[in-house]
């Protein structure tokens, strides 16, 4: 199972990085696109296993329209940056009145804003969330190639979370986390994980040091440590998802790893923090 999860992962993040490297910005962006999309229709999938209605169409369109509005930037227009800001403001208000308007339009409808509230949690969970990976890439102050290597940073530190975890939980994990959300999480894997977040985050501060001030001072530590505290909890929010609809995985198209949305689940959390960091303690 663990060669499996390694190799998928490793088999995705090469296909983003060449596509980075290759200048095909477009490319990163529909890979990130359709990653999204596909973990947001598995969610759609998980509510509607447990009987609850949900706009499943309505809400990928949505999602669709806000990450296209937020791939904007990798069309070389100069810097329209406010431009896009706005854009993105009005797509977020579009979805929100699609979704509402969407419910107007629905018959025998016996409890409408609760499939209102799921459509539109399943859009700001996993797409809305999600975006924050193309928007380190193109709106966190630097050029789509120093972009590139931010969001491989943040990536990397998120799985090396994951990685720590699974193998020291394994093989020595004895007292549980949170059992009734995850049981097999343990406090030594919580350990494991955030001691090879805080390595890799300063292993590759080092090799990316002339690339970005992030990679200096006491930066590498904090977010070393930042990222993998939300990588879990990202991961966790993740399962009270899945315990909830009383399945293990969110899907299977991805071999050891499941759906897209187990793929996916701690980046939602760090993306965010992530760009956030970026933007408050960063960039000038």
């Amino acid at each position: 199972m663990f060669a499996k999860r390694a190799l998928s992962s490793f088999l995705l993040i090469s296909l983003l990085v060449f596509l980075a490297y290759s200048g095909f910005y477009w490319g990163v962006c529909a890979f990130v696109a359709v990653a999204g999309l596909l973990a947001q229709w598995e969610f759609y999938v998980l509510q509607e296993s447990k009987g609850l209605k949900v706009f499943k169409k309505a809400g990928i369109f949505c999602g669709a329209l806000y990450l296209l509005v937020i791939s904007l930037p990798a069309i070389p227009l100069g810097d329209s940056s406010a431009w896009w800001s706005g854009a993105e403001s009005l797509a977020v208000l579009l979805v929100i009145i699609g979704v509402m308007s969407r419910q107007v339009f629905e018959k025998n409808q016996t409890s409408p804003m609760a499939t209102v509230a799921l459509t539109l949690f399943g859009f700001f969970y996993i797409p809305f969330l999600f975006a924050f990976v193309i928007k380190t890439l193109f709106q966190a102050g630097y050029p789509a190639q120093q972009g590139v290597l931010l969001a491989a940073y943040m990536v990397a530190v998120t799985k090396a979370t994951d990685i720590g975890a699974y193998i020291v939980g394994s093989t020595m994990g004895r007292h549980k986390l949170i059992p009734r959300i995850s049981p097999k999480k343990t406090w030594e894997g919580f350990a494991g994980g955030l001691a090879l977040a805080v390595a890799v985050s300063l292993g590759l501060a080092h090799f990316f040091g002339d690339i970005s001030p992030v990679f200096h001072g006491p930066h590498p530590w904090i977010l070393g440590v930042l990222l993998s505290l939300f990588s879990v909890v990202g991961d966790l929010a993740e399962s009270v998802i899945k315990r909830d609809a009383q399945i293990k995985d969110s899907g299977g198209i991805i071999p050891g790893i499941g759906g897209c949305l187990d793929l996916i689940d701690s980046v939602l959390f760090t993306a965010p923090l992530f760009f956030s960091y970026l933007l408050f303690f960063i960039v000038p």
